[in-house]
């Protein structure tokens, strides 16, 4: 028994052409779609692995990671770390592994404090007091750097007048080596708390952020349901 479509060859050949030429047209936007989606899994995906790699990583760290978009001209779809505002970014020694990049606190100390020690790394000391993100306030390394004189803009800095008008506030100092460990040190009425600890090596990490190899696990499953999903929009919108 023959089986017709009860299409005749002519009309057959229409619709071969005009499927060819929605595919033609419709297949670079579907493919954008489909990168773009799988780009923004990968950022996601990315965000739940810091959070559970770092200890309470702020809104920054989070929003480390950016998405460089495809386009119809160009399929193709990067997930790139945001420039760091100096020398490497933090980030890639989690990746790595490795010896951070100074911080700019350290480059303040070390550059405008004289002590007669060296100093390689500035770290939070025992009994510094950190915010809900595990880092030192802003507002108290201001006020130590200034008290230090270790502020690159020398009007910042704490002068004899200053330090009496402010007699009652907290004060930060830097004792002479052997006088107490190396650090900063606040001074409160009588109390005496270390604020910063200096060092003389910078701190080693161990890779643990391994960005590159989780982006492509996740981009190689999504990519699959993300196509599929993409062509059936595409061609769904077709005209």
């Amino acid at each position: 028994m023959k089986l017709t479509a009860g299409v005749s060859p002519s009309d057959l050949r229409k619709l071969v052409s005009r499927l060819r030429d929605v595919e033609r047209k419709q297949m670079p936007y579907a493919t954008m779609l489909a990168l773009n989606a799988t780009g923004e899994a990968v950022l996601e995906e990315n965000r739940t692995l810091m959070r559970k790699v770092f200890d309470r990583p702020t809104r920054w760290t989070l929003n480390a990671f950016f998405l460089r978009r495809a386009t119809k001209r160009k399929p193709e779809a990067t997930v790139e770390r945001k420039d760091a505002p100096r020398g490497r970014h933090y980030l890639e020694v989690e990746e790595r592994g490795g010896t951070r990049p100074k911080t700019g606190i350290e480059r303040l100390i070390i550059g405008n404090v004289a002590y007669e020690d060296h100093i390689e790394a500035v770290v939070p000391a025992r009994g510094a007091r950190l915010n809900a993100h595990g880092n030192l306030p802003a507002g108290q390394i201001q006020r130590a750097l200034s008290n230090i004189g270790a502020q690159q803009d020398r009007a910042q800095n704490s002068t004899d007048g200053s330090r009496k008008r402010s007699a009652r506030a907290a004060r930060y100092f830097v004792p002479k080596p052997g006088q107490l460990s190396p650090g900063v040190w606040k001074r409160q009425g009588k109390r005496l708390t270390k604020f910063l600890s200096f060092t003389d090596r910078l701190p080693r990490y161990s890779a643990r952020f391994d960005m590159e190899g989780h982006g492509r696990i996740v981009a190689a499953r999504e990519m699959p349901d993300r196509m599929r999903a993409a062509i059936r929009k595409a061609f769904s919108t077709a005209r």
